[in-house]
C-alpha cells in the first residue's frame, strides 16, 4: 500500500510538468523550445495540421457507432427494441480485443435499436448533435492528446441526461494523494473555477510516457515540423507581399562614401519615374562616378529552405497517420488510393475508434447497464481485388456454397443457396456424370409411357437453376411496390366504410386483375425470351453444330405467348388470394383500421423480400427448361425426354417421384388440369401442361435428352 501511495505521491509531483522540446543550438547560436502548452497547440491548428487533424476527426467521427446487448441466456428478452446481428457484424465484433470481455460471457448478441444512451448520443445538449461531440472529442485529442466530457446527470435517476465537451486548455487536473486524481478544475481565464468530480467526468486521452495525466497527442510528436511550415508560409507571404527580398543593388565604390539620405531618396525616384512601367521595360540607364548595378538572387541554402516545406508535409503527414494520397492529388491513381485508403482505415483510425469505445464502455455505459456495450463499425474497406478473385474461385471450384458468399457480403441466405454448385464438366469422384434411369422403375405417371431401360441421356446443361437473375428481381419487387401503393391508397379512400362489407368486396374493387396482369406480362417478357433463346441454343449446341436455334418457330412463339398469360394470370391470382386471406382474418378479429393496414403493408413487405425471387427464380427456370426442350426438337436427334430432380435433402415428395420419368420428346409429363398425389399430397396443374420443369414454384429439376439406339 505504501508503494501505491508512494507512486501516486511521484504522479502527483509530474502533474503539472508539461515536457517541452528542445532541440540542439542552430545558427545564430540561439536553442529553439518550442511552446507545447495546450493553447500554443490549438493556436497551431492551421496549414497541413488543420488538413491532417481535421481529416483524422471527420473520419473517425462519421463511422456509425452502435449500442450492443449481451445476453446471458439464448432467448432472453430486452426491456429495450433490439435486432439480430448480420453475418458481418457479428464476425466484425467477435474479432474485435475493445469487445472480448463483454462477449466472452455472452450467450446471444443483439443490437439494441432504441435506448437512452443512443438519444443521449443523438441529442447530446441543446447545442449540439451528435457528429458534433464525436468530431470535437477526436480534433481535440489530435491537437491537444486529450478530450474531456462533462457529463450531467438526471437527478432523480443518476443516468446521464446531457453531454458537454470542454475545451482541453480550460482544464487543470488535480492529483489525489491515493485515488489518483482528486477532481478537476474548469475555468476560463482564471474568471471562474468549477470543480468536477472525477464519476463525473469522462478523461480521452493518447498515450504519454511523459505525464500519467496528460495524453500526448501527434501535433506534440511533430511541433517542430509545424512550427517550420508556419515559419515557412509566413516567409514566403512576406516575400510576395512586402518584396522583402529586392532584385538588384546599386554599388558605389569605397572612395564615393555614402550619400545623404535626400540625395538616395531623389536617385529611387528618378529610376522609378523613368522605368516603372510595361511599356518602359528594356530601356538603357546611365550610371556615373563609378557606380555599378549588381543583380540579387536567392542563394543555394535559401531555395533549400523553401523547398524544406515538402519534406515538413511529409513529416506530419506521417505523424498523424494521413497517406499523401489522402491530402494532395500529386502521382495519385486509383490503385494507390484504393491502397492508401486502405492502410489508412485499418492503421489510423481503426486503432482511434478501438480506444474511444473502450473508454464509453468504462467510463458511460456501466452508468446504464453492465450488459451493455457499444462499438464503431469495422472502417476497414475490403481488399476489393482479393475478395473478388476468391469469391470467384471459390464459386467456380464448389467451395463454398452462395450461401456463404452472402453472408460475408452481408446479403441473406436464399433458399437454394446451401449446396456448393460444381460446373458441369466436374463431378465429385465416384460420382455419375451423366444422370441414368434407376435400375427398377418409378411409379408410372397418370395417363403415359415409361421406359425401362437404361438409355444414354446426356448431361444436364448448365442450367441456372440455382442462380438468381437479379435484374429481374428488382423489377418484380419495383412491380410489387407499384401494387402495393395504388391497393394501400384504395384501402384508404375505404377506410369509413371497411366494416360494412366482405374483404373480397373490397379488393376486388381495389386489384384491377387486367391491367396488374398486362404490366407484369410486360415486365416478365424481355427476360423470360432472353433466357428461353440461351437455353435453346446451348441445348442444340450440345447435340449439334449444323444447325442455327430458330426463334421465330411457331412452337416458340406460341410456347411463350401462352405462357406469359397464364403465368401472370396464376402469380395475380395468388397474390389476391392472399390479400384476402390476411384481411378476412383482421377484419374477423375486429382489428382496428391501423391494425388492417398494417396486415396488407406486412404481405407486401413478404412479397418484397421473398415473393419478388420466387416469382424471378420460377420464371427463369421455366424459360430455360423450355428453351431446351425447343432446341432437342429442332435438333431432329432426340426422341425422349428425362425429367432429373436435384436428388438432395431439399427434394420435395413431387419431384423425387418425378425422378427419372422419361416420355416423348414432344409430349407433356401433366396435362392441363391434372392432379398428382405423392406422400397424401396433391399438387393440379390448373394453368397450363407440364412438358418439362418447373412443376411448382422454386422447383430444382431439370430436363435431359434421352437418346437411344447409339
Amino acid at each position: 500500500m505504501g508503494l501505491v501511495r508512494g507512486f501516486a505521491r511521484w504522479l502527483a509531483m509530474k502533474a503539472a510538468v508539461v515536457g517541452g522540446w528542445n532541440i540542439s543550438v542552430w545558427q545564430g547560436n540561439r536553442p529553439y523550445y518550442p511552446d507545447t502548452s495546450h493553447r500554443s497547440l490549438i493556436d497551431k491548428y492551421i496549414g497541413w495540421v488543420y488538413a491532417c487533424a481535421n481529416k483524422n476527426a471527420i473520419a473517425c467521427a462519421q463511422i456509425p457507432l452502435r449500442l450492443y446487448a449481451a445476453k446471458p441466456t439464448k432467448g432472453s428478452r430486452s426491456r429495450f427494441a433490439t435486432k439480430a446481428l448480420d453475418h458481418k457484424q457479428a464476425k466484425y465484433l467477435y474479432s474485435s480485443p475493445t469487445c472480448q470481455r463483454y462477449i466472452a460471457k455472452a450467450a446471444d448478441l443483439e443490437e439494441v435499436e432504441e435506448h437512452p444512451f443512443l438519444d443521449l448520443l443523438a441529442n447530446v445538449n441543446e447545442y449540439m448533435n451528435g457528429f458534433d461531440l464525436l468530431e470535437s472529442l477526436f480534433l481535440s485529442q489530435e491537437i491537444t492528446g486529450n478530450a474531456f466530457w462533462y457529463i450531467v446527470k438526471n437527478e432523480t435517476m443518476g443516468l446521464p441526461q446531457e453531454i458537454w465537451p470542454l475545451f482541453t486548455q480550460h482544464i487543470k487536473i488535480i492529483p489525489h494523494k491515493t485515488k489518483f486524481i482528486d477532481h478537476y478544475e474548469f475555468s476560463v481565464d482564471n474568471i471562474e473555477k468549477h470543480i468536477i468530480k472525477p464519476e463525473d467526468m469522462v478523461q480521452f486521452k493518447y498515450t504519454s510516457l511523459k505525464d500519467a495525466f496528460w495524453g500526448m497527442g501527434p501535433l506534440q510528436a511533430c511541433v517542430i515540423a509545424a512550427d517550420l511550415s508556419t515559419g515557412m508560409n509566413s516567409y514566403e507571404a512576406y516575400l510576395m507581399e512586402n518584396r522583402a527580398h529586392p532584385d538588384f543593388a546599386i554599388v558605389l565604390p569605397e572612395e564615393s562614401g555614402t550619400p545623404s539620405q535626400e540625395h538616395q531618396e531623389r536617385v529611387e525616384k528618378a529610376w522609378y519615374k523613368k522605368f516603372r512601367g510595361k511599356t518602359r521595360a528594356g530601356k538603357p540607364v546611365w550610371l556615373y562616378g563609378g557606380a555599378d548595378i549588381k543583380q540579387l538572387s536567392l542563394s543555394p541554402k535559401e531555395l533549400s529552405f523553401l523547398q524544406g516545406r515538402k519534406a515538413t508535409l511529409n513529416e506530419m503527414a506521417a505523424v498523424f497517420g494521413v497517406p499523401m494520397s489522402e491530402l494532395t492529388v500529386e502521382n495519385v491513381n486509383r490503385a494507390n488510393a484504393e491502397a492508401g485508403e486502405y492502410s489508412y482505415m485499418k492503421n489510423t483510425i481503426l486503432p482511434r475508434i478501438r480506444k474511444v469505445e473502450q473508454k464509453l464502455n468504462e467510463k458511460l455505459l456501466p452508468m446504464y447497464d453492465e450488459s451493455l456495450f457499444c462499438a464503431f463499425d469495422n472502417p476497414v474497406p475490403e481488399d476489393k481485388e482479393f475478395r473478388l478473385k476468391q469469391t470467384e474461385s471459390h464459386l467456380k471450384t464448389g467451395y463454398a456454397p452462395i450461401n456463404e458468399v452472402r453472408q460475408n457480403d452481408g446479403l441473406d441466405e436464399v433458399e437454394w443457396g446451401n449446396v456448393p454448385i460444381l460446373p458441369t464438366k466436374m463431378a465429385p469422384l465416384g460420382s455419375q456424370t451423366a444422370p441414368v434411369a434407376p435400375e427398377s422403375p418409378k411409379a408410372p405417371i397418370k395417363g403415359k409411357t415409361t421406359v425401362n431401360k437404361a438409355p444414354r441421356t446426356l448431361p444436364p446443361l448448365g442450367h441456372p437453376t440455382n442462380f438468381v437473375n437479379e435484374p429481374f428481381v428488382e423489377a418484380m419487387r419495383g412491380y410489387f411496390k407499384s401494387q402495393q401503393t395504388e391497393i394501400l391508397q384504395a384501402f384508404d379512400s375505404d377506410m369509413k366504410s371497411l366494416t360494412k362489407s366482405p374483404a373480397d368486396d373490397y379488393l376486388s374493387a381495389w386489384f384491377d386483375m387486367q391491367r396488374w396482369n398486362r404490366e407484369l406480362e410486360t415486365i416478365t417478357e424481355p427476360f423470360v425470351r432472353y433466357t428461353f433463346m440461351n437455353g435453346g441454343e446451348q441445348a442444340l449446341r450440345q447435340l449439334t453444330t449444323e444447325r442455327q436455334f430458330d426463334p421465330l418457330n411457331p412452337r416458340v412463339v406460341n410456347s411463350l405467348i401462352n405462357h406469359k398469360a397464364n403465368s401472370a394470370r396464376q402469380i395475380n391470382h395468388t397474390t389476391l388470394k392472399q390479400l384476402r386471406k390476411t384481411l378476412s382474418e383482421g377484419m374477423a378479429e375486429n382489428e382496428t383500421l391501423i391494425e388492417l393496414r398494417k396486415r396488407l403493408e406486412n404481405e407486401y413487405e413478404g412479397f418484397d423480400r421473398y415473393k419478388a425471387m420466387v416469382v424471378a427464380r420460377t420464371e427463369t427456370i421455366w424459360a430455360w427448361n423450355a428453351g431446351a426442350v425447343e432446341g432437342y426438337k429442332q435438333s431432329g436427334m432426340v426422341e425422349k425426354k428425362q425429367w432429373v430432380s436435384s436428388g438432395d435433402e431439399r427434394t420435395c415428395d413431387f419431384c423425387e417421384d418425378m425422378d427419372g420419368q422419361i416420355i416423348a420428346v414432344q409430349s407433356a409429363f401433366w396435362d392441363k388440369g391434372d392432379i398428382m398425389e405423392s406422400n397424401g399430397s396433391k399438387l393440379s396443374f390448373e394453368y397450363e401442361e407440364v412438358e418439362h420443369p418447373p412443376m411448382h414454384p422454386m422447383c430444382r429439376c431439370t430436363v435431359v435428352a434421352v437418346i437411344e439406339g447409339v
